[in-house]
């Protein structure tokens, strides 16, 4: 099992963990993330564990991303994972919000940790006040973290009452024990105000201004430089004749799910931060995304064609930082439908009378996008799936495809003329593997 090998490494490395909740049936199953209290370990140290720990697993690290105060998460995954498989290791050295900070430091938790099918788990104490502080925060107790405090509670009742009177004011000692004496969740919600004023001075005491001063570092050094000058999310074109496919294999993609993406985001064509031109016209249609009949009008004039070309060339530049990299930021997937490169193979579509020099002359100037997908089948199969070109001109833009397959930055080609899951696996494969690439040059 992944998880047996992982808190192994843990354990093996040396490293001052526990991991925090959901603990029971691991490491025979895993939640989707495992959180984890660490201390006295840097961020370089928790790279090194968490790329051994992978290795020893078979997993790639599709991504990292610091998520707060000497926070950091791991998305691992095999080469090709099944739909929707997430493992997520959360780093967490403290407990800490904007409105909040440093609201819980575990120096008690992790003093305290006993051993649980050969990985470290919370004392019933610590769980206790632990739950009960963690879910005061986010004002969210359910009928589960009941379950959770009575159980810890049961372990030793005398024993975890002695514990928390030591450890917390008497007022908040009597609501978790009126909680467990009821059973009652409503409790909580009653006596919620006490409690958010205990965690606001557990705060208040713990935001020194050393720890002031250490925040704003990190957020400068480490917060800022890995969520903003290496986005999580990734963008992909899919490039194709009509036929190929882009359609289906964008829908596929949507159902997938795949690990550490927030969701996916469709563009067509360009990131969309102007409208098509026609659009800004009064009374204009509805714009379509679909055009039945690709080469049913003629192109236009050498100035309109001009003036168009260069109006979408601002969204295919400055656009892609205001539309696209935001959404990376999110860690969106982004996924083109057709892009910049469909210029090289028929500009007649676009209705430009222009040479078909002018794309490749302003090429310079377009991002390129993580990959570039190109679908490719015979001509054949492309005109029986689309009979909206001529078979001789459907064999030309076959052709023309697989010639930016060879020429553009980042294209891969891809065989569509085969069952859709081999296609969406062999796509989800080569970006897994180019996240894990890129997930790698953030590990110190």
């Amino acid at each position: 099992m992944y998880l047996e090998i992982i808190l192994k490494e843990l354990n093996d490395s040396g490293l001052d963990y526990c991991i925090q909740n959901g603990y029971e049936s691991m490491p025979n199953t895993f939640p989707t993330d495992v959180d984890i209290f660490y201390r006295n370990a840097d961020e370089k140290k928790l790279d090194s564990i968490v790329k051994s720990a992978a290795d020893k697993a078979g997993l790639l690290i599709l991504q990292k991303v610091a998520m707060g105060y000497y926070h950091f998460a791991y998305w691992l995954s095999p080469a090709l994972p099944s739909p929707g498989f997430q493992l997520e290791l959360d780093f967490q050295s403290e407990l800490s919000l904007k409105s909040m900070p440093h609201y819980y430091i575990p120096n008690r938790f992790l003093d305290r940790k006993r051993i649980y099918n050969g990985f470290y788990v919370p004392s019933p104490t610590d769980e206790i006040i632990y739950t009960i502080m963690r879910r005061t925060v986010k004002n969210n107790f359910t009928e589960k973290h009941l379950e959770t405090i009575i159980k810890a509670y049961n372990t030793n009742p005398t024993n975890v009452e002695i514990c928390l009177r030591q450890e917390l004011p008497e007022n908040v000692v009597k609501i978790i024990l009126e909680i467990i004496e009821t059973n009652s969740i409503s409790i909580f919600q009653k006596y919620h105000h006490a409690l958010y004023e205990y965690v606001c001075s557990q705060s208040k005491t713990n935001n020194t201004l050393f720890k002031r001063i250490s925040q704003w570092k990190y957020n400068i050094t480490r917060m800022l430089p890995l969520r903003f000058f290496h986005p999580t999310g990734m963008d992909i074109a899919l490039l194709a004749p009509d036929g190929g496919g882009k359609s289906t294999i964008l829908e596929a993609l949507k159902e997938y799910g795949v690990s550490s993406f927030s969701g996916v985001e469709r563009k067509y064509i360009r990131p969309g931060m102007f409208k098509n031109m026609g659009q800004y016209k009064p009374n204009a249609t509805p714009e379509i995304t679909d055009n039945p009949n690709p080469h049913g009008r003629k192109p236009d004039g050498k100035i309109k064609s001009w003036i168009r070309f260069l109006f979408y060339l601002i969204d295919f530049t400055l656009g892609y930082y205001i539309k696209i990299v935001p959404l990376m930021w999110k860690s969106k997937l982004i996924v083109f439908d057709r892009y910049y490169y469909d210029y090289y193979v028929d500009m007649y579509r676009y209705h430009y009378s222009l040479s078909k020099k002018v794309p490749h002359f302003f090429s310079f100037l377009i991002p390129t996008p993580s990959i570039t997908f190109v679908l490719y089948a015979p001509s054949d199969v492309i005109y029986e799936r689309k009979k909206e070109l001529t078979l001789e001109e459907t064999e030309r833009q076959c052709n023309a495809f697989k010639k930016v397959a060879e020429t553009v930055k980042g294209a891969v080609l891809i065989d569509v003329n085969r069952p859709i899951k081999d296609i969406v696996d062999d796509i989800i494969s080569i970006m897994i593997k180019k996240k894990a690439e890129c997930s790698l040059k953030k590990l110190l």
